[in-house]
Parts: structure tokens; C-alpha cells; sequence
């Protein structure tokens, strides 16, 4: 993994549904389709993070933080600190590394607390809907920030050497421990390695998304469910395709970069969906007795035509998938730029 160095400070409803992200550090922390605290997080924090949020909530006007939540997307530990007033919550969060093992904990966490208690005791004007207001009440605490800001640096000279171990320990490739396909942890870097071999080149990523794997975990259980992810893996990586990168991006979320098109037009994308049809969807699953329909939803994004940017093509191929999911009659979606513009551009 990336060494980030992670802020964000959002404010929630009762039910951790995000309302207002003040801010957020690395600006690809946050994505459009984040709606709730726990999505920012790793899947086994989520249950940890209602409790801690339901206890905030139980004594309101009380100030809790707790460590080693882990941040999905970059996968960073993070220590939280929340307060709750008036039917919302306020979420501060930073690297665990920063805050949790210095002798600077005790200060930092005191600013934290006068940080958030300054914005939860503002008069009830404070609410989404004015961010006049808010930026308002930012500008009165700015020497709140830089406090912080200072304190962070200092606990970054001091981990300097545990920095140097965290790069090390990134160069190491990483395989999902189920599928054994390049995991979420190194896709990045896997992916970059390949746009590095031959930059003036184009790629294609296909997000994949199995449909109604739920299902399948619901009705046979969790184990015949990782039986049918290892097969689907299998096929994936069997794929007739010159070094390609296969991902296991999340749970029942899949992902495949090509790299080396000297042009990439509707045909490119399409040769590559029939090949995940003939090769990885073309027949059932078969686990014990059971056969099992194999499924799933594909949206494509290609490096340098929509984007040069990593995280920016893995969002427009999420954003084309979830197109082709909505639609209900096509299999896979290339992105469209126009249709990611007008959703992401609220209407007033």
C-alpha cells in the first residue's frame, strides 16, 4: 500500500449517512458513491464503527475517539474522534500512526476534542444548507488547524523509520489471500507498472460486478460462495489476453487492465467483453451437485482517452458498470463522460 497521510472531518444523521464533508485528504478519499460512513471503510470495521457511532449518539455531547479503523481505499488505519448534538455527528479522522503511540497523543486529542466542540456548541444556523455560515465559523477556528497541522508534522519526523519499513514492505507484491488475483492493496501499483512499460500506449479497465452472488451466499452459504469466487478468479485469469493485470478489487468486485493499444475504439471494447463471455460466463459454476449461473455487470474506461489519471479510470469504469446494472438489458457499459457530468453536477 501508499503511504497517505488522511484527514476528513463530515458530519452525519443518526443512521452515519454523510450530510456534510467539510473536507477530506486525499481529494479521492470520498467518492459520489459513498453515501454512509461505513462505505469509507474496510467491510470488517463496519459492524465496530455503528457501535462506536451508537454510543456517541447515547451520550450526546460527549467526546470519543477510538483507533484502528481501516480506510478501504487507500488502505490506511485511521483513528476516529466523534461527537454528537442536536440528531447529528461529527467525525474527525486521522492516520492512526499520527495519533495513536506518541507522547504528543494527549495534546493532539485535546485540540481534537476543543476542535469539534467549537463546531458542535455553534447556534443552530450551523446546518448544511448555509455554507456561509460554516466558513464562517472555519475561519474562527483556523488556529484549531494549524495546531493540528503542527502537531501532524511532528509525529512524522518521529515515525520516519516505520514509514521506511511501510514502503518496503509495499514493494512486495500482494495477492488477494482467496482468488490468488492481484488484490486491492496493489492494483494500483501493478497498473502504473504497465502504463510505465509504454506511456504513449492506450489500456482499457473493466470493472466487473457479479450479480446476485448475494444470492448465492444467502441460499448455499459463505462457503460455496468463496468456491464460486475461486472459480470465477480461475476463469478470469485464464482470459486469452497478452499481460493483462486480473484484480479482485472487493468481495464479489473484479477488475481487468490491458495495457498496449495503439488505438481503442467501440471495437476494442467489445472483443474484450465476448472474450469474458466465451471464457468466463459462457457456462454454470458447478460446486458439488449445484450448478450456478454466472453473472455479472462490466463497464469500461480506457487510459488516455478518458483519463490519465489511476483513480480517475477506476471511478469512470465503476460509474459505466453501474450504468450497465441500472439498464437491465446491456451486459456492459463503455463510459460516457456526458452522462458521468450531468450525475455528479447536483441541480438546485
Amino acid at each position: 500500500m501508499d503511504h497517505y497521510d488522511i484527514s476528513f472531518f463530515i458530519q452525519g444523521d443518526q443512521n452515519l449517512n454523510l450530510q456534510t464533508k467539510y473536507w477530506y485528504d486525499p481529494v479521492f478519499l470520498i467518492s459520489p458513491y459513498q453515501k454512509n460512513l461505513q462505505d469509507l471503510f474496510d467491510v470488517k470495521d463496519r459492524e465496530r464503527i455503528t457501535k462506536l457511532g451508537r454510543k456517541v449518539f447515547s451520550e450526546e455531547g460527549a467526546f470519543f475517539c477510538d483507533e484502528g479503523f481501516k480506510i478501504s481505499s487507500p488502505a490506511v488505519a485511521i483513528t476516529l474522534c466523534m461527537m454528537a448534538k442536536n440528531k447529528r455527528i461529527f467525525v474527525l479522522g486521522l492516520n492512526s500512526g499520527l495519533v495513536g503511540k506518541s507522547d504528543s497523543y494527549s495534546a493532539l486529542k485535546d485540540v481534537m476534542h476543543r476542535f469539534i466542540g467549537l463546531i458542535v456548541s455553534a447556534d443552530q444556523h450551523l446546518m448544511t444548507e448555509n455554507m456561509e455560515i460554516i466558513r464562517s465559523q472555519f475561519e474562527e477556528i483556523q488556529k484549531l488547524n494549524n495546531q493540528l497541522v503542527n502537531i501532524q508534522r511532528q509525529l512524522k519526523k518521529s515515525n520516519a523509520l516505520l514509514n521506511q519499513l511501510n514502503v518496503d514492505l509495499n514493494n512486495r507484491l500482494v495477492k488477494d489471500e482467496l482468488t490468488g488475483l492481484v488484490s486491492r492493496y496493489q492494483y494500483r501499483e501493478e497498473i502504473e507498472m504497465a502504463i510505465a512499460k509504454d506511456p504513449k500506449k492506450y489500456g482499457i479497465f473493466t470493472f466487473l460486478d457479479l450479480d446476485r452472488f448475494k444470492q448465492v451466499n444467502d441460499t448455499y452459504g459463505h462457503r460455496t460462495g468463496d468456491e464460486f469466487l475461486k472459480e470465477f478468479a480461475r476463469r478470469l485469469k485464464g482470459l486469452p489476453f497478452e499481460n493483462f493485470i486480473a484484480i479482485r478489487i472487493s468481495g464479489d468486485e473484479f477488475g481487468i487492465y490491458i495495457h498496449g493499444y495503439s488505438n481503442v475504439g467501440d471495437g476494442e471494447y467489445r472483443r474484450i467483453w465476448k472474450k469474458i463471455q466465451e471464457h468466463v460466463l459462457h457456462k454454470p459454476i458447478q460446486i458439488e451437485s449445484r450448478e450456478l449461473e454466472v453473472l455479472c455487470s462490466g463497464g469500461m474506461s480506457s487510459y488516455g482517452i478518458h483519463t490519465e489519471n489511476f483513480f480517475d479510470l477506476i471511478e469512470y469504469a465503476d460509474f459505466a458498470m453501474y450504468e450497465a446494472k441500472k439498464s437491465k438489458k446491456d451486459l456492459f457499459k463503455i463510459f460516457n463522460k456526458d452522462r458521468y457530468i450531468q450525475k455528479k453536477i447536483p441541480v438546485y
